[in-house]
């Protein structure tokens, strides 16, 4: 039979194990439940037409975050059919300052076939909602009302119009589904490219040879070496340009050409002809007589009246057949006097 001393000890065994099993199962149970199993909550309600899609649980959810969910759904027995159900959220209190007091909600889905959950959208007031507070509820538009059966049915037309042509082969889309014209060309063109890539990449080639070898590279190098060869020469003082930066003499000497050229200019400048008027006025006087003197003889009797002219033109013959004479027969003019 054990001693008193070992069932006591197998006893605090026992209560201390349960004790931990106990704490463990209670912090997985919290856990599991998001942490908010000790927090206070709130309730809030929404009034609804119809909760087609919400159940227990639904999701209740602020500009897309999970503040709470569905925890009851009622009718109201009310006449008004904008509040025939009565939704129950139950939300963390802490994040009731987050929801302003002018929030609206609308009952949407993730997707098109998926659940539906309260979509709470805030609005712009300063104050947020309290506990048991009412929002307002905004129903999504029905999207059948908003669609234009008749333009549907045209574009639904149109479209039927194109797949007819495509399936005629009518149209560049269509000769290119039905028929391989369109392929054999674009094949062509491709083939055309291939071989111009192939005559680029043979190094016998000129593209090739600019390509895969340094040709063109020594023919861009030559220039640049040949500049930098006549920096390296100025650099180190040859040729005129060399000694015009090594040397400060043709500097000094350039500078006194300019210099006598400045006083050479100062002093036309200071000339009498350009700061007063005689010399221009004694030259004008002495033109002015010279256009006189030439009017004069323009309207003398040897340029107005045809006697000096007839008698200079006349000698002038003489004299022609005189020269015309004397070379046909010289020894007519070539006469011996006896004495």
């Amino acid at each position: 039979m054990p001693s008193a001393q070992r069932v006591r000890w197998a006893k605090l065994r026992t209560a201390s194990v349960c004790i931990a099993s106990a704490s463990i199962l209670a912090v997985m149970f919290y856990l599991l439940t998001g942490g908010t199993l000790l927090e206070q909550k709130a309730k809030l309600y929404l009034y609804v037409n119809d909760a087609t899609g919400i159940s227990l649980d639904s999701p209740a959810r602020v500009d897309g975050i999970g503040v709470g969910k569905v925890t009851a759904l009622d009718l109201t027995g009310l006449k008004d059919t904008s509040r025939v159900v009565r939704i129950t959220m139950t939300v963390e209190r802490d994040r009731l300052p987050s929801i302003p007091a002018d929030s609206w909600a609308q009952l949407s889905s993730d997707s098109l076939i998926g659940d539906k959950y309260v979509d709470i959208q805030s609005g712009t007031s300063s104050g947020h909602v309290t506990p048991d507070s009412t929002i307002e509820f905004r129903p999504q538009a029905d999207i059948f009302k908003t669609i234009d059966i008749p333009q549907l049915e045209a574009q639904l037309r149109t479209a039927d119009v194109v797949l007819s042509q495509l399936e005629k082969g009518q149209g560049p889309v269509g000769q290119f589904v039905v028929s391989d014209d369109i392929y054999n060309k674009l094949r062509q063109r491709i083939g055309e490219i291939d071989q111009l890539v192939r005559q680029a990449a043979d190094t016998k080639g000129a593209v090739g040879q600019a390509l895969y070898t340094d040709k063109l590279y020594q023919r861009m190098r030559a220039p640049i070496v040949e500049i930098d060869q006549a920096l390296a020469r100025i650099q180190s003082g040859q040729g005129t340009g060399g000694q015009l930066l090594r040397d400060s003499a043709q500097y000094e000497q350039l500078r006194d050409v300019i210099r006598n050229l400045r006083q050479s200019v100062a002093e036309v400048h200071q000339s009498e002809f350009l700061q007063s008027d005689r010399l221009y006025t004694e030259w004008n006087r002495n033109i002015a007589g010279l256009i006189q003197k030439v009017d004069e003889v323009n309207a003398g009797p040897m340029f107005t009246t045809p006697e000096m002219y007839d008698s200079l033109n006349g000698f002038a013959k003489e004299m022609r057949d005189s020269v015309k004479d004397f070379r046909e027969d010289p020894r007519k003019f070539l006469r011996l006097k006896v004495f």
